[in-house]
């Protein structure tokens, strides 16, 4: 096999002119050939792909323009091998020879595009996780859609996100600015192959290059230090250069959810302009609780119907309360709050989010419940917020509460002692059980 590819390695170096190899052409003495293409499907026939290896090798250093035919058997010959192949040297072996195959191709009959996709597919499939030779896939990747423009197959898509994600994660290279660089080429493509479906009016295709990008963006938040700053630099321009762009909408909306990031300009204008083009449940209830958020109720008020006549599940009806409670808390109406996000829980018992928010009302509650700012009383409110915390599994919330604990002083200066009960003298009317910070550490 080493020999092989030594062969093949000499052709390609040596060959320079081509064709497109659409007609058959012979050597002066065919016999010999016509033995060899005969004994080639003769061995792929009976799947006996070894066979087929030395007629394959006598063709492609006698008559490498034969046909395309050739490589058709040639690739067909080497993927079998390679994917049955156990040996992990052998393996390899029949992997370099596939790739080098293709390599001949384009030499002797070219059709680069469409050759270079097929090699950049079976280029990932089989070495994209290789050490030695991601590195190579990638220049690979970087050469097809340099080449293709926007007629990349559509299967590379992803793959070449994924070949990116794999360089970084194995070498930490390309850097975030060359990542950005193949990432924003590949949503060019991306948009163009959007834009023509739509034109021919396959919404099953729009549908599934939407499915792509999703995918490609999961890759893209594993290949670079994905928050609020990174998002503000490389997504906001693109959308705001086209205010009217769903898919760089999405991005902005989608990954400034996920960073948590606050709901600047940019990503209300995303989320109205997905909310009018795709108003589907989740998005019309994070627009929603933006304008919550802003006090915004004119415009919270009409989404709060829409949603109603939407939700479906009981996750989606207890989300409605949470809604509700969010009103009803930023007008200050703590009681009637919790009375919302209790309902959110009897609809749906797994919605943490509802205890979060009666922790959050807790919390705010320190001057409703003592008219003495600083003391022992006016903390209370945070060990209950702790254990509606510890409900929600919110650990970032449960040392925020837990920080702000009466201290040892604070029970002194009252007279109390850990581990007496305590009743909320306010609208909270719950007792709780005295601690201090120092007890808890």
């Amino acid at each position: 096999m080493k020999n092989v590819i030594s062969v093949l390695i000499l052709l390609v170096a040596s060959t320079s002119a081509w064709a497109q190899c659409t007609e058959y052409k012979w050597p002066e003495n065919p016999a010999q050939a016509e033995k060899q293409v005969d004994a080639i499907k003769a061995a792929i026939k009976d799947q006996n792909y070894k066979a087929a290896t030395g007629g394959l090798n006598w063709m492609l250093k006698n008559v490498p323009q034969w046909h395309s035919d050739l490589y058709v058997y040639a690739l067909d010959v080497y993927d079998n091998l390679a994917g049955q192949e156990m040996d992990p040297v052998t393996k390899q072996t029949y992997i370099d020879s596939l790739m080098l195959v293709y390599d001949m191709r384009i030499a002797n009959c070219g059709d680069e595009m469409n050759v270079l996709n097929r090699k950049a597919y079976h280029a990932y499939k089989y070495n994209g996780n290789n050490k030695d030779k991601a590195a190579a896939v990638l220049a690979i990747f970087d050469k097809t859609f340099e080449v293709s423009g926007n007629n990349v197959s559509d299967v590379n898509l992803g793959f070449y996100m994924g070949i990116i994600q794999n360089n970084v994660e194995m070498f930490h290279t390309p850097n975030e600015e060359q990542v950005m660089q193949r990432y924003n080429k590949l949503m060019e493509v991306v948009e163009a192959k959007i834009k023509k479906a739509q034109e021919q009016n396959k919404a099953g295709l729009v549908s599934k290059y939407k499915k792509v990008v999703e995918g490609i963006d999961a890759n893209l938040a594993k290949s670079v230090k994905m928050n609020c700053d990174f998002i503000k630099k490389n997504f906001e321009p693109k959308f705001a250069a086209n205010t009217k762009n769903t898919l760089w909408a999405d991005k902005v909306y989608q990954f400034m959810l996920d960073e948590k990031c606050p709901a600047n300009e940019a990503w209300m204008q995303a989320a109205e302009l997905l909310h009018s083009t795709s108003p589907n449940f989740d998005v019309t209830k994070e627009l929603c609780s933006a304008y919550i958020n802003a006090k915004n109720f004119d415009k919270a008020t009409p989404l709060m119907t829409e949603l109603q006549t939407k939700a479906k599940s009981a996750k989606q009806k207890s989300w409605i309360e949470i809604l509700k409670g969010d009103i009803e808390f930023q007008k200050g109406n703590k009681s009637a709050a919790r009375t919302l996000y209790r309902n959110a829980l009897t609809l749906d018992a797994g919605m943490k989010l509802a205890n979060e928010r009666i922790g959050d009302l807790y919390m705010s509650s320190g001057s409703d419940c003592s008219k003495t700012p600083g003391s022992a009383e006016e903390k209370l409110v945070n060990i209950a917020a702790f254990q509606i915390y510890l409900k929600s599994g919110n650990r970032e919330k449960m040392k925020q509460a837990l920080d702000q604990y009466p201290t040892p002083e604070d029970l002194q200066k009252a007279g109390w002692k850990t581990g007496e009960q305590k009743k909320l003298a306010c609208w909270i009317e719950e007792s709780v059980t005295v601690k201090a910070h120092s007890d808890n550490d």
